[in-house]
């Protein structure tokens, strides 16, 4: 190989990993609550079809926070979401939660209702104000029939 082939080579994998180095930052940025700071909150739930990890916690549109395990407790036989809120937003405990998503195109999420008492969520709190996911079929029936919105 040729100088001038050695040195193309040797530029061509820098760039490669300036650019790895650049989604991973990228990456690592986009799955952070918003803010500084979070804490963590869980919720149970009868189904939590369609959500995974990594999921948006979405308060009136706005996303509040991540998702941060989906698991099955075997006691109960009930799915138990944890997920991390911004800390500056203080949840009030009678909050209702639900899984869907805003339009029929869009990733599930875990979607928040804000209560209206002024106990809040302490930090490792399990909510137990929750409503089962619609499915894709309700949601759309929902829709065309005018019994709903698409949202829950």
């Amino acid at each position: 190989m040729s100088k001038q082939g050695q040195i193309g080579a040797s530029i061509f994998s820098i760039l490669v990993l300036l650019g790895t180095a650049t989604f991973m930052l990228y990456a690592y940025k986009t799955q952070k609550t918003p803010g500084t700071a979070s804490y963590e909150l869980s919720a149970r739930f009868v189904s939590a079809t369609g959500l995974a990890h990594g999921a948006d916690v979405d308060m009136a549109g706005v996303r509040v926070g991540r998702v941060s395990s989906v698991t099955l407790d075997t006691q109960t036989q009930m799915a138990i979401v944890r997920f991390q809120l911004d800390k500056a937003l203080r949840l009030p405990k009678d909050s209702l939660l639900s899984i869907g998503s805003a339009t029929l195109s869009s990733d599930s999420a875990l979607m928040i209702e804000p209560g209206s008492t002024t106990d809040y969520a302490a930090p490792g709190t399990m909510l137990t104000h929750t409503m089962e996911p619609t499915s894709l079929e309700q949601q759309v029936s929902n829709y065309i029939f005018g019994v709903g919105s698409l949202g829950q």
